[in-house]
């Protein structure tokens, strides 16, 4: 390798370096818990692929509706979600109040459709007690809403922030220059869109197992 070479990869590693400095430590953190999570929940598909039966033992099951209602639901929701930090930096705090309601009433909604599709299974002979593969299809969408319920919390609480401050222009004012509350924003909306995609994987996973 010349000189020329190595300058050009000590700026590329330099300009790497100081791109990750410039990371929040709030976002890194929640990066970091997201490449956690996608490990588990890749060990889990391995998991449940290698221990799926014959496609015989499976002869009368059907992919549950709620499954397909609920990840429309968790689409939308996304979508919503995407206007909230454009509409906070434009301090137009009741779109972001519209934005976040919306949102969290399509993911309660997509949280009941979860538990009406695992009544489904139950009701097609696939049990959480019984064979490995069909308890898996409970354990990993149930580990799914485990981690949407997480960021549910997350978002009931910017959600009644936000609400109280757009009825108050002083705190309004406030949280519009505290850089603290965008990027609460920010990791909101990035950990919705993760959980939208690991979702989407997950349905057609299960959809095309079988």
């Amino acid at each position: 390798m010349g000189d020329h070479d190595k300058k050009i990869e000590r700026n590329y590693s330099t300009h790497t370096l100081s791109n990750l400095e410039k990371i929040d430590p709030h976002l890194m953190f929640m990066y970091l818990a997201m490449f956690g999570s996608a490990l588990i929940f890749l060990f889990m598909i391995i998991a449940y692929s290698l221990s799926k039966p014959d496609v015989s033992d499976f002869n009368n099951f059907k992919f549950p509706k709620a499954f397909i209602v609920s990840m429309v639901l968790l689409l939308i929701s996304s979508f919503s979600i995407s206007k909230s930090l454009p509409a906070f930096e434009n301090g137009n705090f009741n779109v972001v109040k519209k934005s976040l309601g919306i949102t969290l009433i399509l993911s309660i909604a997509f949280t009941i459709c979860q538990y009406l599709g695992w009544y489904q299974l139950n009701e097609t002979g696939i049990y959480l007690g019984g064979r490995s593969s069909g308890a898996y299809l409970y354990v990993i969408s149930g580990l799914h809403v485990v981690h949407l319920v997480a960021g549910i919390i997350f978002l009931s609480s910017i959600f009644f922030q936000i609400a109280s401050a757009a009825k108050d222009p002083v705190r309004q004012l406030m949280m519009e220059t505290n850089p603290y509350q965008k990027i609460k924003l920010e990791i909101l909306s990035k950990y919705w869109h993760y959980m939208d995609g690991l979702w989407i994987f997950l349905f057609f996973y299960f959809l095309f197992s079988f």
